[in-house]
């Protein structure tokens, strides 16, 4: 069976916990929930407070492709991108127990790798049997 790319497309951060379950479980992942749900609540947290600066009128686009062990993902916001973004390979304590500012560094401990194109972040991830 040929691995089908899928979307869904919504707005704000009032139902996104139960989009991610919902690809958990359409996915069959339930072994690695943990990872997908911190790795996709940061991702749509940055899209919706950075990309589309907090306004629910702008739609996030979560698109997800399990091909094999590989978990493709992206987080699409309505911001103008160009900003560059950096996740960084450490971070200090006190940023790791602040209000804010670990989301991405998160992103790239729980990710194989994650890049930031334009408005759209692109995270992979192996769901590998250990």
């Amino acid at each position: 069976m040929e691995a089908v790319q899928k979307e869904i497309r919504f707005h704000g951060l009032n139902n996104h916990q139960e989009i991610i379950d919902r690809i958990i479980q359409e996915l069959k992942l339930e072994d690695y929930a943990f990872d997908i749900r911190l790795i996709l609540i940061e991702a749509i947290t940055n899209a919706y407070y950075h990309g589309n600066h907090s306004d629910c009128t702008k739609p996030i686009t979560i698109r997800y492709l399990l091909s094999g062990e590989q978990l493709n993902l992206q987080v699409e916001d309505s911001g103008e991108g160009g900003a560059a973004l950096v996740f960084p390979d450490s971070i200090s304590t006190d940023e790791l127990l602040g209000e804010g500012g670990r989301g991405l560094y998160l992103i790239r401990c729980y990710s194989d790798s994650v890049e930031m194109i334009h408005n759209t972040m692109y995270i992979s991830k192996c769901v590998c049997p250990s």
